[in-house]
């Protein structure tokens, strides 16, 4: 650092030596600076003045109500052409340049803010002077004041690098602009399409946040020319942008409903420093207004942050996206912010910051919406696929429905009719009546469980019961010999919920009776392993599953093409599944065409295995 400043002083006390073979001269370590308290001091005043101080770098006062005097030492050749001298900033009050002539009077000319454009020696997007020298070494004297920050980049041009550097500028922030425009419209169409409330609330943030930077940029103020606004649009913006930001904010962590209370005095209290710096800017005191805009700005945006976090400690999702889509734009805005204050030094990256800060921003906030419209969409479309999976579902149970109350009403009609027929009909009658009923049940305990699986806050209402007890239940809705049972160190005490277990036998045997010969047998293997789990295997003697029906089996209101005509609303192996991964199990199944099918559950049990 002691380096750096030794050559930095070194360098103010050489004169910066022209020559028309450069079109840009390095001006930083070349300046002697005078500040002007009373801002009346005439250029005799300042040229008398014993406290003029070597100035290691650009020009950066912050904010000051002073005015600021640059003087510069040049050395012009015999040969030499004319000079731009321009100051990289679109918010400058007044810019005077003093120069000699060769007739010993001086030359002043004006460009700024408070300077008629039609004044300005160019009509450029920041002040620009001509610099005019006779041969030999000269001081000039260039006079700074503003109402916004005085930390500035100032650049010495030939004629042909002037128009290089313009031109170039504009590509670049044609482009920039233009990418505002993209995102601007693109959300648009989302906000259109989507009726997201967060999208436009985006929207909003990103035309304030346009408006700053184009006002800042200065094409707006070209374009206007003489017919600029007497107020300062600039430093309104920048004061009512952190409402868009402080807005955006609260939707999108939906503060209103994780902390209501923070939610009115976050944005509450935005709105209040809103309107209080706001007002002081449009009664005229532009230095406080915007010295505290600017350090509120960081303070709310700071405090959005420490809410973000908060809340994603919380394991709110959307808080962990706002905290890097925002992250990137608070980095740069500190840095301007601070360059502003005179604490960064003035070059490319603090000269430039809102700039880069701001397209780096918009353009993860514009993959996040993207993002987001995607997986809206999505949702839609499984809120669609939903209501017609209902749809289909409220048919089906009226079909499986219907069907069995037929067979009740048949049978018990039947029944009636005939109350002197042989025991054996009357006996086949009362038996279709508890088939029907047995069907109902089914239907009824699928639908019912899932519903409380897929909405209940505790699904599973887990208790030490006797597993056996269970089996013997699930197992009694058939007749005698239709189901075998084989148990095999069964745990004493297992734990889990009965009436959903008793629901996962009761949907495995039913598919297996259904699906296998009515003379053929359904073994259910229950056994307890050495590894602490329960085994249990349902297997059948029927038509088997094709292989391409085997990865779709678990899923909701999946029908096989050997189920198509038979009872079943395609519940049931959903349901058996969602059961046994809540008891921390898993269900595999094996099958070939013309041999059988084969269910195999393994559930911890964590209990030891009866002697």
């Amino acid at each position: 650092m002691l380096l750096f400043t030794a050559c930095a002083l070194a360098q103010a006390g050489a004169p910066v030596q022209l020559n028309t073979e450069r079109d840009e001269f390095a001006l930083a370590g070349h300046f002697e600076w005078l500040e002007d308290k009373s801002t009346r001091m005439t250029l005799a005043d300042v040229q008398a003045a014993p406290g003029w101080a070597l100035l290691p770098g650009m020009p950066n006062a912050g904010f000051t109500r002073s005015a600021v005097w640059l003087r510069l030492r040049l050395e012009q050749p015999v040969d030499g052409n004319n000079w731009i001298l321009s100051i990289d900033d679109t918010q400058l009050d007044e810019a005077q340049l003093h120069s000699p002539l060769a007739d010993g009077r001086w030359s002043v000319q004006r460009a700024g803010r408070q300077v008629a454009r039609s004044e300005w020696p160019l009509d450029s997007r920041t002040p620009a002077l001509r610099l005019r020298l006779p041969p030999g070494q000269h001081d000039i004297y260039l006079r700074l004041q503003s109402q916004h920050t005085l930390s500035h980049t100032l650049r010495l041009h030939s004629l042909d690098g002037y128009l290089v550097q313009n031109s170039n500028e504009a590509l670049l922030f044609g482009a920039y602009f233009g990418v505002y425009a993209v995102v601007i419209v693109l959300q648009l169409f989302f906000w259109v399409v989507a009726k997201d409330m967060l999208s436009g609330w985006y929207l909003l943030y990103s035309s304030m946040l346009l408006m700053v930077t184009l006002l800042r940029a200065g094409y707006l103020q070209v374009y206007l020319g003489e017919h600029q606004p007497s107020v300062d649009l600039l430093g309104i913006f920048i004061n009512l942008a952190p409402l868009a930001v402080v807005r955006l904010t609260a939707v999108w962590l939906e503060l209103h409903r994780h902390a209501p209370r923070l939610n009115v005095l976050f944005q509450g209290g935005a709105y209040v420093m809103a309107l209080l710096t706001t007002g002081m800017l449009l009664l005229g005191n532009h230095v406080r207004a915007l010295q505290l805009g600017q350090i509120l700005t960081v303070l709310w945006f700071s405090t959005s942050f420490i809410i973000a976090y908060w809340l994603w400690r919380r394991k709110v999702s959307e808080a962990g996206n706002y905290l890097l889509v925002f992250g990137i734009i608070v980095f740069w805005i500190i840095v301007r912010l601070l360059r502003n204050l005179g604490l960064l030094p003035v070059n490319f990256l603090t000269d430039y910051a809102l700039y880069i800060g701001s397209i780096l921003h918009l353009l993860l906030l514009s993959l996040y919406f993207i993002h987001r419209y995607k997986a809206l969409q999505s949702n839609l479309e499984n809120e669609r696929r939903s209501r017609e999976e209902q749809k289909d579902f409220v048919n089906m149970v009226s079909h499986e429905f219907r069907t069995p109350l037929a067979i009740i009403n048949t049978s018990i009609q039947q029944l009636a009719a005939n109350l002197d027929a042989p025991a054996e009909k009357t006996l086949q009658r009362a038996q279709n009546i508890r088939n029907a009923i047995q069907r109902m049940n089914l239907l009824l305990d699928d639908y019912l469980s899932l519903d409380r699986l897929d909405t209940a806050q505790q699904a599973l209402q887990t208790r030490a019961c006797d597993f056996y007890e269970v089996i013997e239940d699930a197992a009694s809705d058939w007749p005698v010999g239709r189901v075998r049972l084989r148990l095999d160190k069964l745990p004493a005490r297992f734990v889990c919920d009965p009436d959903l277990m008793r629901i996962v036998l009761r949907n495995l045997l039913a598919n297996a009776v259904r699906h296998s010969p009515a003379t053929s047998v359904v073994e259910l293997d229950v056994a307890g392993q050495d590894d602490g789990h329960l085994r249990i295997r349902v297997q059948d003697q029927g038509e088997g599953i094709p292989a391409e029906e085997l990865p779709h089996l678990f899923q909701r209101y999946f029908r096989g093409r050997a189920s198509q005509g038979k009872p079943g609303a395609g519940l049931g192996l959903h349901l058996v599944q969602r059961i046994v991964q809540l008891h921390g199990g898993r269900i595999e199944v094996q099958s070939t065409v013309g041999q059988g099918t084969t269910f195999t559950l393994t559930l911890p049990t964590g209990q030891l295995p009866r002697s």
